[in-house]
């Protein structure tokens, strides 16, 4: 028996011993990850296109299967390993951000929503949940999750993280990365984790996506390295994501310092480090650090990277290896220790003893009643409260009429990453369970000038919902298509990839056609921007023609007249010659659009029949999420005309926020009477809001991230610097919603705060305690928060830096003593020699319901 078949031997030993068999052509193959368009056809293995791409050999990774069953996982994996010579299995990679986003599995709150809980049993259970669903069906890492610190709203994919502050996102990600993983790897309900961005990416200039950032280096580990430590050191994640934005003029990619000094060395990782998709290339197309692909991959793997994420065609990373190696322009060293660590984690995972999964999980575990109970606890702990004038909520017994006015409240929103194909429960189907009588204006409030079209204007010939897909081999929609099938999305990017199994890489095209069929009548203005090329044609009529090559990533836009309820064909082509592939197709509505003023006249008669307003506005999908950077924070025009003239009615109304970052509103608060910020609150997050709005829960969430008064203020941010605390000549500093921040129905009374120690050493542990007492008439639950400030320090430190928080629960008139630990860590700082070390001077300690509601303070020594 080969030395890395033993089970019995160390995992480092049967690394060493696999890769001393390897050909250097193996080794190249293990660092690359293919997709399942790759190997697969249909959502199966296919023989034929599977035996061309691996010639006999095993691969890295697989990408973008998302499996729908054990077998389909279980028969690629049985045919890589028995049609290569050392029968390496492959690692099943995806995505599990806020829930396995395979189809219909469980989906929780977004993570910003998550954050919102400041509950670390929870996420650990929630981290268990996917990894157990996720396994089921024969995945064995996911790629999640983000532990960037989440201070820069404009971007994105600030709902990505947990919030602004390290020490939340640490405990957060620290749990959520032990539920994933487990106790052992090698269980039937494990994943490995890949904590994502690595390592300082959410602070992009300017907000903008993929953008450079600029902190120095002590601020880097303060914060930023600070909780990605926690996660290799603390909770073992196997995996590391390199991003794809440059720190100092530096690549994330290609590192050294980052992926090989602190990462492995400092930290002792031992896993696999995978690039983010496209970041190797990003050296050569964005930021000019290498002027070949070769030199890119190549200063890469140096650094510390492990695996490429679809930065190249395979033959051109794996050539570019083997090329490099055998010009001495890359030590065999790191590619050896490269294969090592991908080869580590599949050893963890026991995929060497057991690379199958039982095809009877799924069954048991997958969207199970258990999980969705989960999910709609997370829901009602993730929403938060954020104003209540007059206490006008919980609903009371005088109102029987409601009004519920917006699109977004008879929808799902679920946020980025989130599972595929769920059906979920909205605010209006939630409200049917109710005894209120409720009159739902299902208002489109438009985000942007141009949007997606979205589904409900699509048909195909037969009726359905979407239009008509025909896949092409060839540039022209020519000829008998490869295959048919419906879409409802006309927004599309498929990087340097195949769109669909069967289909080539480059040189493809599709055609959609259907109908389009306007709610309302008026002017639409189209827009059409595609790489490579694209043409819009209706009744017909070509509008917009981008067929020529010249057009390529160049907006066309065409104005035309449509009746409400009126049938248009339509059709539109696409064409992909080389490289990147994608188009967006959108549209505007006019201003003169009669039909429009006609739903706001609808939605001000409800209002003012009904006894209160829950209005539903935010951002859908199409305005936050990656690549969605926003310049300021406001509701959109049109969601303020709406409020505007709603609020006119004299109505009470409850403004219900789902959306994916802070948002300013600083008009809003003066014209409504509550607010509560939902998030994308999971697959059950309409019911739970019902559940907060009508009283049956209780809420409890709290803010993970400041909301500012104005989008200038920028950047915002509790824990900011003690010399950062100046104010505008034409405005304050102050936030509209601090960190930490958000009410319940109950009231809290904070008393005996108490420190163990006036004077601890520097390796001593210091005990806070403090009594907390429910005042109100109703059951409730508080979220005590502990901060601490180092009043004197050789290195500026911030303001107050939370280090410590406990959910508690209490029926009226119940008091319960909470107790925190504050370590040697939690006091610790990094100063002018870069070295982590506790200082002596005081500590002031202040504990309170919010970084701006500190109930009680002292302090104590550090000798």
């Amino acid at each position: 028996m080969p030395a890395y078949k033993n089970a019995k031997l160390d995992i480092e030993t049967r690394v060493s011993d696999l890769v001393s068999r390897m050909t250097l052509e193996e080794k190249v193959m293990q660092l690359d990850m293919y997709s399942a368009g790759d190997l697969c056809y249909n959502g199966r293995l296919s023989v034929d296109i599977a035996e061309k791409a691996l010639n006999g050999m095993s691969v890295g990774s697989v990408h973008d299967y998302y499996p729908e069953t054990a077998e389909a996982a279980n028969e690629l994996q049985k045919y890589i390993i028995e049609n290569t010579r050392l029968g390496i299995p492959a690692l099943f990679i995806e995505e599990a951000l806020h829930g396995y986003q395979g189809s219909k599995s469980t989906a929780f709150p977004v993570p910003m929503g998550m954050g919102s809980m400041w509950d670390v049993e929870l996420m650990e259970k929630i981290g268990n949940a996917v990894g157990a669903e996720t396994r089921s069906v024969g995945v064995h890492m996911v790629l999640s999750p983000v532990l960037g610190i989440g201070r820069e709203p404009r971007w994105g994919r600030v709902q990505e993280t947990y919030g602004e502050d390290a020490y939340l996102a640490a405990r957060n990600g620290v749990a959520y990365i032990n539920g994933l993983q487990g106790d052992d790897l090698t269980q039937d309900d494990a994943v490995a984790a890949e904590p994502k961005h690595f390592g300082i990416h959410s602070i992009p200039e300017g907000g903008k996506n993929t953008a450079p950032v600029y902190i120095g280096e002590r601020e880097a580990r303060s914060n930023f390295l600070y909780v990605f430590e926690k996660a290799f050191v603390e909770a073992g994640a196997l995996g590391a994501m390199a991003a794809y934005h440059e720190w100092d003029g530096i690549p994330a990619v290609a590192d050294h310092w980052l992926l090989t000094e602190v990462l492995r060395d400092e930290w002792g990782f031992k896993g696999m480090v995978l690039s983010d998709l496209g970041a190797i290339a990003k050296q050569t197309n964005s930021h000019g650090t290498a002027e070949t692909p070769k030199e890119a991959i190549t200063n890469s793997i140096h650094a510390g990277l492990d695996m490429q994420f679809y930065d190249y065609k395979h033959e051109v990373f794996q050539q570019a290896i083997i090329d490099a190696v055998s010009d001495k322009t890359l030590q065999i060293e790191d590619v050896n220790r490269a294969v090592s660590s991908v080869l580590y984690v599949k050893f963890r995972l026991g995929l060497f003893e057991n690379p199958y999964t039982n095809v009877d999980l799924k069954a048991n575990r997958y969207h199970s009643k258990e999980n969705q109970e989960l999910a709609l606890e997370a829901a009602h702990k993730s929403i938060t409260l954020l104003y209540n004038k007059n206490n006008i909520l919980p609903l009371g017994k005088e109102v029987k009429k409601i009004a519920v006015i917006g699109e977004m409240a008879g929808e799902v929103h679920l946020g980025g990453y989130a599972p595929k194909n769920v059906e979920g429960v909205s605010i209006v189907d939630a409200f049917k369970n109710t005894d209120y009588d409720v009159e739902f204006v299902d208002l489109n409030v438009p985000a942007f000038n141009m949007e997606v079209i979205g589904e409900k204007f699509l048909r195909t010939e037969s009726g359905e919902k979407g239009l008509t897909a025909a896949y092409f081999n060839n540039t022209n929609c020519s000829g008998k298509p490869a295959f048919t099938k419906v879409e409802t999305n006309l927004v599309k990017y498929w990087h340097n990839l195949s769109p669909e199994a069967g289909i080539t890489a480059d040189n493809f095209s599709v055609s959609y056609s259907g109908y389009l069929i306007p709610e309302l009548t008026g002017s639409y203005k189209f827009g059409l921007i595609a790489d490579d090329v694209a043409r819009l044609t209706i009744d017909g009529e070509v509008i917009i023609d981008n067929w020529d090559r010249s057009t390529i990533n160049q907006w066309g836009h065409k104005k035309i007249r449509f009746e409400k309820g009126k049938k248009y064909e339509i059709k539109l082509e696409f064409a992909e010659f080389e490289d990147y592939a994608g188009f967006q197709l959108k549209w505007e509505i006019e201003a003169d659009v009669n039909d429009k003023n006609n739903m706001y006249a609808k939605a001000v008669k409800a209002a003012k029949q009904a006894d209160v307003t829950i209005l539903v506005l935010g951002e859908t999908e199409d305005d936050c999420g990656e690549g969605k950077d926003k310049l300021k924070l406001e509701l959109n025009d049109n969601s303020k005309k709406l409020l505007n003239d709603v609020a006119a009615s004299g109505t009470p109304i409850i403004l219900v926020l789902q959306n994916g970052r802070p948002l300013v509103l600083t008009e809003e608060i003066e014209k409504v009477d509550a607010i509560l910020e939902t998030w994308y609150a999971g697959e059950l997050g309409g019911q739970a809001t019902v559940d907060i709005l009508t009283g049956k829960v209780n809420p409890s969430g709290k803010l993970p991230i400041t909301f500012p008064r104005y989008t200038e203020q920028l950047p915002i941010y509790y824990n900011h610097k003690k010399s950062a605390s100046s104010s505008y000549v034409d405005g304050t500093n102050k936030p509209l919603f601090a960190f930490g921040h958000g009410l319940s129905y109950s009231q809290f009374e904070y008393s005996n705060l108490s420190i163990e120690k006036s004077e601890i050493s520097k390796t001593e542990e210091q005990t806070v305690k403090v009594k907390v007492k429910n005042t109100s008439k109703r059951k409730g639950t508080e979220v005590v928060q502990l901060y601490i400030t180092d009043t004197f320090s050789s290195v500026a430190t911030p303001v107050m830096q939370l280090r410590g928080f406990k959910r508690v629960e209490l029926v009226p008139g119940e008091e319960k003593e909470v107790v925190f630990i504050l370590l040697p860590d939690d006091l610790a700082l990094w100063n002018r020699e870069m070295k982590r070390v506790v200082e002596t001077g005081e500590i002031q300690v202040k504990v309170g319901a919010a970084s701006d509601d500190i109930r009680l303070n002292s302090s104590f020594r550090v000798k």
